[in-house]
């Protein structure tokens, strides 16, 4: 009745031997950390134990492919993550999945905060980056939200080394405890990364930074290394401790005195143009906290055109507000003229761009003891007084404050213009976003930082190192695909589908999403779904990277 269920049956059990795990990107993440030996650096300085199964640098790496998967898969679901990825070919011989659980994760937490995560991230990536041409430290910081209590038993704050606690948030998040992580880039990598307490606040933390870690960094990079701030950097203190032993670049608080002065002064038909697009500038000497400096003032036709758009819409928004104020106040009543006067100039000094304009004083004889009706000649009165405002743009305010819209000041104790032009300063200041586009990266809501579970303080800090070495590899990849291209002319399609030779290596991790590996029991048959893309990717990468994707082509 059923001639061929022999056949069936024999066809289902040999389609039960084929199996396939998903490799997508993640070979080209291995090969960059066999490249620069990851694992076998984490092992020379934690050392292994010859009763691990998994070394703690092929731990790492597995953390690294996790964070780099961008899968939105929190750490606890790791033994699930690297189930279904071909682990043999991504970290190395022999390795079961099964070996990748929590508790190694845990232990190898431990040890690198135990060696010191700073330390061995500085080695790393002094090793990892080889012929180094970055002239620039870029430091910046930012907050990472963290769910739950964290509250320390009493008498254990010395042994944390950190604190979760509130913080000054730049999420925007205030309601939620937190931590900080300082980053230090050069030339679009980085080059060290910290964990800090919730409450660390930036004007004290760049000052120290420098004074705690600047000398190694100079050991590792060379001591004509310049460091380059935001303007939290920008303190009196900072500048006197610092400036004896570090060159410097940072931007000026609009706050300070002498800037305003500067910025209310400074021609723009003075300013020399750049090579930088729609940028003019103008240096001179100036001293603060006790440094001879050189102030770069800049204008921007761009941020002018924004800054001013943005002014007229709160002269606009004021001028409404203070005609609802001169309203009400011209039914308020005053118990002496001088009282009246002097409300009204209180009133004014609330406003930034109007002034009052005209005033007129008008008096009322009142029943001293109240009541209703015009009191008679022998009856006690007092007289109450108001004041019928006008008001009208301030415009000697107004273009005081527009004097200073599209301008800002980029300060250096770099004196010889020899050694750092002003335009130097400048696009050094401008390349701070180097810093900013690696915080985006770690906040990605695939990225990890989002999903951190952990509940002790030191497996954080350790996790933080693990977050900038994901970071350290993405760079690595991006670096060596866009030289490649550049070097052979090349180009691959972007988002829109046009030519590019400075492709984000996350869009390259887009494309190479559905690479799977096809098994026959436990051996190896076929890479499949490589499409023409992915194999000129791989060849723009090198032979190795061929050779991972491409094992049954030889």
């Amino acid at each position: 009745m059923y001639p061929n269920t022999q056949a069936h049956a024999g066809e289902t059990a040999s389609l039960a031997e084929y199996s396939s795990k998903n490799i997508d990107h993640l070979g080209i993440v291995a090969m960059i950390c066999r490249e620069i030996d990851l694992a076998g650096e984490i092992d020379r300085i934690v050392g292994v134990d010859p009763r691990q199964k998994v070394t703690c640098g092929e731990a790492v790496v597995a953390m690294v492919l996790n964070a780099l998967g961008f899968v939105d898969r929190p750490l606890y679901l790791f033994p699930e993550f690297m189930a279904t990825k071909p682990v043999e070919l991504l970290i190395g011989e022999g390795l079961k999945v099964e070996w990748f659980n929590d508790d190694v994760l845990g232990r190898t937490l431990d040890k690198l905060y135990r060696a010191g995560p700073e330390a061995i991230f500085m080695q790393i990536t002094s090793k990892a980056y080889g012929e180094y041409s970055g002239r620039f430290f870029h430091n910046d910081t930012t907050s990472i939200n963290l769910q739950g209590e964290y509250k320390q038993k009493e008498g254990d704050l010395d042994a944390v080394p950190i604190e979760i606690m509130h913080g000054f948030s730049k999420d925007g998040r205030p309601d939620l405890k937190q931590f900080v992580i300082s980053l230090v880039m050069s030339d679009s990598l980085p080059v060290f990364i910290k964990a800090l307490s919730g409450n660390t606040s930036d004007k004290n933390h760049f000052r120290e930074i420098v004074k705690d870690y600047g000398k190694s960094l100079q050991e590792m990079w060379g001591k004509d290394k310049i460091w380059v701030w935001d303007s939290a950097g920008y303190t009196e203190q900072t500048i006197k401790d610092i400036s004896g032993s570090y060159k410097w670049i940072s931007r000026v608080p609009e706050t300070i005195t002498e800037a305003k002065e500067v910025l209310e002064s400074m021609d723009t038909e003075k300013m020399l143009s750049t090579t930088l697009n729609g940028y003019h500038i103008f240096s001179t000497a100036a001293e603060y906290g006790g440094v001879k400096q050189r102030w770069v003032v800049v204008f921007s036709e761009k941020a002018f055109a924004k800054e001013t758009k943005t002014q007229k819409k709160k002269i606009e928004k004021e001028k409404k507000q203070v005609e609802k104020v001169v309203w009400h106040f011209s039914n308020q009543k005053f118990h002496s003229k001088e009282d009246a006067l002097n409300a009204a100039q209180e009133m004014e000094k609330a406003w930034k761009y109007h002034k009052i304009r005209a005033t007129e004083v008008k008096t009322r004889r009142k029943k001293k003891g109240g009541g209703r009706g015009k009191p008679r000649k022998d009856e006690p009165t007092q007289t109450l007084y108001s004041i019928k405002v006008a008001f009208e743009a301030d415009k000697t305010a107004i273009e005081k404050e527009t004097l200073k819209k599209g301008k800002f000041i980029v300060a250096t104790n770099i004196l010889d213009r020899k050694k750092l032009s002003d335009e130097e300063a400048l696009k050094a200041y401008k390349d701070q976003q180097h810093a900013e586009r690696g915080f985006r990266f770690l906040k990605d809501p695939l990225f990890f930082a989002h999903s951190l579970f952990l509940k002790n303080e030191s497996r954080i800090v350790a996790m933080v190192m693990i977050m900038g070495l994901a970071l350290m590899i993405y760079g690595i990849a991006e670096r060596k695909l866009r030289e490649a291209l550049e070097k052979g002319s090349e180009s691959i399609p972007d988002q829109k589908n046009k030519p590019t030779k400075k492709p984000t290596m996350r869009r390259v991790f887009q494309v190479f999403e559905g690479i799977t590996v096809l098994y026959r029991g436990s051996e190896t048959v076929k890479v499949m779904n490589l499409r023409p893309i992915h194999l000129k990717v791989l060849s723009l990468l090198g032979r190795e990277y061929e050779r991972m994707y491409c094992t049954c082509y030889g």
